[in-house]
């Protein structure tokens, strides 16, 4: 599950992603070298800037036309998930956004994540699953 938000007054996008650890280190492999000695129990244990890479690889975002990459603020590994809070600096007019997310579909067939987003003057939600991986959202003028 990933979220999305706009913060005006922090000077841009909040983003939340939590996923099981076990599935994000099947994901974190098939993309990276990871050494051993950061593998234990099926979870990824070494240092948590990698997660930027990989969501920036897995989640693409354009805003009004420009992608923009998200910047990892910190990670937390709970007992069997892991929660990675990042953020994308903006500010200005949001005309529109177009979100690609691709996390753990190359892993499983039947993957679907769920998108939240929120401003001001909207609150979407969205299923992203491998044959469905991209959305342009349609966002109501805020005045």
């Amino acid at each position: 599950m990933s979220s999305m938000e706009y913060m005006p007054r922090d000077g841009g996008f909040s983003i939340t992603v939590r996923m099981y650890s076990d599935d994000l280190l099947l994901d974190l492999l098939s993309l990276y070298e990871l050494p051993e000695n950061h593998i234990t129990d099926h979870t990824y244990t070494g240092p948590g800037d990698i997660y930027q890479d990989y969501i920036n690889d897995r989640m693409k975002i354009v805003i009004n036309g420009q992608q923009h990459k998200a910047r990892l603020v910190e990670s937390e590994k709970l007992e069997i998930e892991t929660v990675m809070r990042l953020f994308i600096k903006y500010s200005g007019e949001i005309q529109n956004v177009n979100i690609s997310n691709n996390i753990l579909t190359g892993i499983y067939a039947d993957q679907v994540n769920l998108f939240i987003y929120k401003d001001d003057g909207n609150e979407l939600a969205f299923r992203f699953t491998g044959a469905y991986s991209g959305e342009e959202l349609k966002l109501n003028k805020q005045d």
